[in-house]
């Protein structure tokens, strides 16, 4: 089975330590990591309609666009190195919008890697948690990366869930939200995808519900994921992630 669906027994330590954006703290392996949550999507309007075909990968608002636009006036001064996105559209559209003098043809200008990773996706649930094949997200977004994708053209998640609980009018609960130990272990590959890159300074844009499990986890099984060691950063993710909202953190593995 796929690493990302594991449901092994959940890892018996930290994957990560969290420390203030401005911490004295530095290692080898420390980065900065800019954490953002997708602009507004149009799931976001109405919780019931979000679980209906109409909102299939959820596209973002005309509100969202604008929120990635004023964002992309502070990204500037990041001096990201990679943006890792999760492969959904609303993220991807996000990425792209909020850093748009980062991507492109490196040929006409500078530019830095966009990622796609599977790990880094929303909680699977709905309709709106599923992406698109592979193929299609490569046609559409050309310079970001899907490599990572590769072994899966159709949704592999959702392909899970699915052969589990039936289709999306067989089952309208949550789904990977009610498998505390799979998202546990999912949450611990997604550290590792950007422990492992080399940069130092990496925009990671993601979603609400699968940073709630790691940062303000509500399952005994999922604290843990992260440690804070210190106060300001703890109070800093203690909260729910507005749309498009940049929260930046220093992470290094743990080691207690």
């Amino acid at each position: 089975m796929n690493s990302i669906l594991s449901t092994a027994v959940a890892y018996a330590s930290p994957a990560v330590s969290l420390f203030s954006a401005n911490s004295a703290y530095q290692s080898s392996t420390s980065k900065i990591v800019h954490l953002i949550r997708h602009a507004e999507g149009t799931h976001n309007l109405n919780e019931e309609e979000s679980k209906l075909p109409l909102h299939f990968d959820a596209k973002l608002t005309e509100k969202g666009v604008n929120q990635c636009n004023e964002l992309a006036k502070r990204t500037k001064d990041l001096n990201v190195e990679a943006i890792v996105v999760s492969p959904l559209s609303r993220t991807l559209d996000t990425a792209i919008l909020s850093f748009p003098h980062l991507y492109g043809d490196s040929k006409n200008k500078k530019t830095v890697p966009f990622i796609a990773h599977e790990e880094w996706r929303e909680t699977v649930n709905f309709l709106c948690d599923a992406r698109r094949p592979t193929s299609v997200l490569q046609q559409q977004y050309p310079h970001i990366c899907f490599n990572n994708l590769m072994n899966d053209e159709d949704d592999p998640i959702w392909a899970h869930y699915e052969s589990i609980f039936g289709d999306y009018s067989a089952h309208l609960s949550k789904r990977e939200s009610d498998d505390p130990i799979s998202l546990y272990n999912r949450a611990n590959s997604a550290w590792k995808v950007l422990l492992n890159r080399p940069e130092k300074n990496i925009a990671l844009v993601g979603h609400s519900a699968f940073f709630m499990h790691m940062f303000t986890p509500l399952f005994e099984e999922l604290n843990g994921v992260v440690k804070y060691e210190d106060a300001s950063v703890a109070e800093l993710m203690n909260s729910r992630f507005d749309n498009c909202e940049l929260r930046s953190v220093k992470v290094d593995l743990h080691t207690g």
